[in-house]
């Protein structure tokens, strides 16, 4: 069994982290990828038009599709490389890592998949307001301008 801290969550350059390094045309919705990256600016879009958020700390996590429906947390699930997949609520999740990854971000960003519209508490341990979306999450990069844009139906700021 492995421990939350133990888990292989690590930095990785943010168009790899997000699955955008390699041309697609629509989403790879077997990924299952996770990590954390920086990014300067990045789009959160949602039908209704796009908010930038810059200086963000972006944390890639994947939930499972048939996690269970909470009202207020998310199901986290990690594939891991050597043995079976790990799952941890994402509020634990949160609370042991955001101390051991940068702390002067403007924003946390959430890439993460909110299946059951889940209504996240904040999290003590952010150095930041933090966005996380409600439903699926995708991403996409606009090649003209490089911008990174994730797209959810809607988009919610957490602040304490």
């Amino acid at each position: 069994m492995i421990r939350i801290a133990e888990l292989p969550f690590r930095e990785r350059p943010l168009l790899e982290l997000l699955n955008l390094d390699a041309d697609r045309d629509e989403p790879e919705h077997d990924y299952a990828g996770y990590g954390w990256a920086r990014a300067e600016r990045l789009w959160l879009a949602t039908d209704e038009g796009a908010q930038e958020v810059e200086d963000a700390l972006v944390l890639a996590l994947h939930t499972a599709d048939d996690a269970e429906a909470l009202p207020d947390d998310i199901d986290l699930e990690f594939e891991l490389p050597n043995g079976p997949p790990a799952a941890v609520l994402a509020s634990l999740f949160l609370e042991r890592w955001l101390p051991k990854l940068p702390r002067d971000p403007s924003a946390v960003v959430l890439v993460l998949c909110n299946p059951h519209a889940a209504e996240l508490r904040w999290p003590a341990a952010s150095p930041a307001p933090v966005w996380y979306a409600h439903g699926d999450v995708t991403s996409w990069l606009d090649r003209a301008t490089h911008d990174v844009h994730l797209v959810g139906a809607r988009w919610q700021r957490l602040s304490g």
